[in-house]
């Protein structure tokens, strides 16, 4: 008799007003969850400080993890291809790294004192380089705003340098030392602990998802299993083939710039292919330098380095990019511009290269876990649900 009352409530409860109005609402049940979405967020906002001493051990923990995670990438595959040479595993990670090591060495003695001399020459002679460049600019368009603007920033920067200099010295000493101190340590960290880091991925880097699925509820592991082997394929696809791709960006370069014997050629290749890790921006940021150095010389070697920069650019779209990396994110450019200059913003340099895997990663997430959504909540057409699965299922097939 109480268990029939009890389900007449229930019924009765189900029928009212409020369940049909506000429960059993998708309308509600989203801004509800929104609701609470954004109060965690607000609430995280004001106990911040709290997540200060995570902050720290991921600033010290956090590059040496990056750098040996992309170096895993970039080598994992030449170490199992030294496995199958009958190379035991410890054998080919020991032939690696002695492999690096010696690049280092003919690096330090050979390559590095090239660099060092025609960055100091640039450096000594980037004044003159500008100034000319402003001169140029203002014959060019006929007028003096220019070199007039110019004239007007060297007296605010020197009226600048003056009061600055008188007012808060110490203060700027004091807090360059500390600074440099803690730079040069988290360098020093990071150098120290990448190679072993290195070490124990390349030698028990499959491991890894098994370790992580192990302390993960049983009825998840499968999902979770799939979702890592996605980010597992897609980040090691673009580490290795970006590296690639800005490598060869380099050479390019410096071959084009050395042919039509434009100065600074190593030194401006090495930084376009630095640049080119910013995909889109990159080859024309890195294309700035060689432009001003190039019209300060003349008209003809202008030219000639548009010639290059033309040439290397069909190269990489047409011929190197697709054959390395493909479509391998599948993201929008639109997309990819919009978050190089949010990551660049939010975390300066490491966020403008690192931003789009990261994008990667969390867009799998998502779409995983708005997949399994779909599946279990009940708030879908079967056929919707059908539909976003093949397409995920094609997408995965690409």
């Amino acid at each position: 008799m109480k268990e029939h009352h009890n389900d007449s409530r229930t019924t009765n409860f189900k029928q009212s007003w409020f369940w049909k109005q506000i429960i059993n609402n998708k309308v509600v049940s989203v801004l509800l969850v929104s609701l609470l979405i954004f109060f965690n967020i607000f609430m995280l906002g004001k106990i911040s400080g709290i997540f200060q001493p995570i902050e720290i051990v991921l600033s010290i923990v956090g590059p040496p993890v990056v750098f040996s995670t992309i170096f895993y990438y970039l080598l994992n595959p030449v170490v199992d291809w030294l496995e199958k040479k009958r190379f035991t595993r410890n054998t080919a990670i020991a032939f690696v790294f002695s492999l690096i090591i010696l690049l280092i060495i003919v690096g330090i003695n050979f390559i590095v004192p090239i660099i060092q001399r025609q960055l100091e020459s640039l450096i000594e002679n980037w004044p003159v380089y500008w100034n000319s460049l402003m001169v140029q600019l203002d014959e060019l368009l006929g007028t003096e705003a220019f070199t007039g603007f110019m004239d007007k920033m060297s007296e605010t920067s020197l009226i600048d340098n003056l009061s600055g200099q008188a007012s808060g010295f110490l203060n700027v000493t004091v807090g360059g030392i500390g600074s440099f101190i803690g730079t040069l340590t988290q360098v020093g960290i990071t150098l120290f602990t990448t190679p072993f880091i290195l070490y124990y991925l390349l030698k028990e880097g499959d491991k890894v998802p098994d370790n992580i699925l192990r302390v993960l509820p049983t009825k998840i592991r499968g999902n979770m299993r799939e979702i890592l082997e996605d980010i597992n394929k897609q980040i090691s696809s673009y580490v290795r083939g970006q590296l690639i791709v800005a490598a060869a960006v380099g050479i390019m370069f410096w071959v084009g710039f050395s042919i039509i014997g434009l100065d600074f050629a190593l030194t401006l290749g090495i930084f376009a292919g630095f640049m080119n890790l910013i995909p889109y921006l990159g080859s024309f940021l890195a294309m700035i330098p060689a432009v001003i150095v190039a019209i300060v010389d003349s008209p003809f070697m202008l030219v000639t380095v548009l010639v290059v920069f033309g040439i290397e650019q069909f190269l990489e779209g047409r011929v190197i990019s697709p054959q390395i990396l493909g479509n391998t994110l599948k993201i929008h450019p639109i997309n990819i511009i919009f978050l190089l200059l949010v990551a660049g913003r939010l975390f300066g340099v490491m966020g403008v290269i690192l931003g789009i895997p990261g994008y990667a990663v969390l867009k799998i997430i998502v779409s995983r876990t708005f997949a399994w959504y779909q599946k279990y909540s009940g708030l879908y057409e079967e056929q919707d649900l059908t539909d976003y699965s093949e397409l995920i299922k094609k997408e995965d097939n690409r």
